[in-house]
């Protein structure tokens, strides 16, 4: 792996197999610097298994294009394959954008198939409205952190809650005046 390629993190909460372990380190080392996977106690009696992965990259459509390629569909696929082994527990994800400005999380509770599948597309086509909202103009203060968490019902990324760079306040978007306001 180039030494110019971004680097990602993954911190596993619970439990992988080594098929998935090696198949997700193999799979984000073909594009990524990367240790092995770290892992953890799981702390949330609801879900199997928590897949934490953080990419040290601007959350940009380059990323889905340049960066990951094909990949993202694979990533989709074996994140499928880690839910289904879970069983009725399921497996929960969560994929963070980390640049030098701002932290941006998509958090996912346990999704079937289907969801899981819309909602990692949808990740890959919301740069240019998370674009849009995260633009200095749209903000009060600039935020440090943005975390959106995957909604079943509508079937989309909604709950955009942000935290002050420097005031450390919480900020929730509004969608119906399109600006953030203080939570």
């Amino acid at each position: 792996m180039d030494i110019d390629s971004p680097v990602a993190e993954v911190l596993v909460e619970g439990e992988l197999s080594p098929f998935e372990h090696e198949a997700l380190y193999r799979l984000l080392r073909k594009h990524f610097r990367l240790e092995q996977p770290s892992y953890s106690e799981l702390l949330d009696e609801t879900i199997g298994t928590r897949v934490n992965i953080i990419f040290h990259h601007r959350y940009e459509r380059s990323f889905f294009t340049n960066v990951f390629q094909e990949d993202w569909r694979n990533l989709k696929d074996l994140f499928k394959q880690i839910k289904y082994r879970r069983g009725r527990v399921g497996a929960a994800f969560t994929l963070t954008f980390a640049d030098e400005k701002v932290r941006l999380i998509f958090s996912s509770g346990v999704l079937d198939d289907e969801e899981l599948g819309s909602a990692m597309d949808q990740i890959a086509h919301l740069t240019g409205i998370v674009g849009q909202i995260m633009r200095p103009e749209m903000m009060v203060e600039p935020l440090g952190q943005v975390e959106a968490f995957y909604h079943r019902k509508t079937d989309r990324w909604q709950g955009f809650r942000g935290t002050g760079l420097n005031d450390r306040r919480e900020y929730i978007f509004d969608e119906s005046s399109f600006r953030w306001k203080t939570g």
